[in-house]
């Protein structure tokens, strides 16, 4: 495809969209698409080190403060990947509800920049402000599809946009339970990060509000145990970051990308070399 995408990668919590797919929308960024980043919660039930002062202290900090903080690092982390256009719906995620007003406002995103692409959670994920982003989100893509009142945005259509877009699902565990196990997430869809890495680690290393930053190994452990991981090692590259299309794409014949043969053709010391290097040491 040679003309721009429009891609409107959807989280739960201010970090979501950028632990699960950071590294790839720094590769679309870099090409040239345009990249929306959305945060449908404010994420202060995250917010471990303001939750760990208080415990400590006894002291209520000022919410407003820490939710403006929360915004910022989001911004902070999406200006290392290249993406400048953060949206932060600010909704409460203590306990999070399929709400019509949140159902709206993604909608009116959508219709908005209209994606061709829109990448979120699993839909069983049992974290709840996960799962119910996503729920949203598939309720967004009707409500943009529809006329409604007070909406500034028409009905998208055509090529892009609505329910004409693509969905991609992360494949990452919310949670290690049972729950998580009953519905295999089987990726189909896997994204070479390696080139890209380093700026996903940046990046995620501003949600210090969550115990990442330089001097944490948090980032560094969750980059090689996620990133660095079984799906990277199986397609013989350093890092990459796995994916579930909701729909099935249409072609003219069975794909098979470039990419892989390229992958694939190289020599068993390049393909070694690939899969064991660490990016993140001393």
């Amino acid at each position: 495809m040679t003309e721009p995408l429009s891609i409107l990668n959807i989280g739960g919590h201010p970090k979501d969209a950028i632990l699960y797919a950071g590294g790839t929308m720094a590769r679309h960024v870099e090409r040239g698409d345009r990249v929306t980043i959305l945060s449908a919660t404010t994420g202060m039930s995250h917010h471990l080190q303001a939750i760990d002062d208080y415990r400590d202290s006894g002291d209520l900090p000022d919410i407003d403060a820490l939710i403006a903080e929360r915004k910022q690092e989001l911004i902070n982390a999406a200006a290392e990947l290249g993406v400048t256009d953060v949206r932060y719906l600010g909704h409460d995620d203590q306990v999070v509800l399929p709400n019509a007003q949140m159902v709206n406002d993604i909608a009116d995103v959508i219709g908005e920049i209209q994606p061709n692409i829109i990448v979120t959670h699993w839909p069983y994920d049992t974290v709840a402000a996960h799962a119910l982003a996503t729920q949203m989100t598939l309720l967004a893509i009707e409500a943009a599809s529809t006329i409604r009142p007070g909406s500034p945005y028409a009905p998208t259509g055509g090529d892009t946009g609505g329910e004409s877009a693509q969905l991609f699902y992360h494949v990452q565990l919310g949670r290690t339970n049972v729950l998580e196990q009953l519905n295999l997430r089987v990726p189909n869809t896997i994204i070479d990060i390696t080139s890209t890495f380093l700026k996903k680690s940046a990046a995620m290393n501003q949600f210090k509000s969550q115990h990442y930053g330089e001097d944490s190994l948090q980032q560094r452990k969750l980059g090689e145990a996620i990133d660095g991981g079984m799906s990277a090692i199986h397609s013989r590259v350093t890092y990459a970051e796995s994916f579930i299309a909701h729909n099935p794409e249409v072609y003219e014949f069975l794909p098979l990308s470039d990419y892989r043969r390229n992958l694939t053709n190289r020599s068993p010391e390049e393909q070694e070399k690939s899969r064991m290097q660490m990016l993140l040491v001393d």
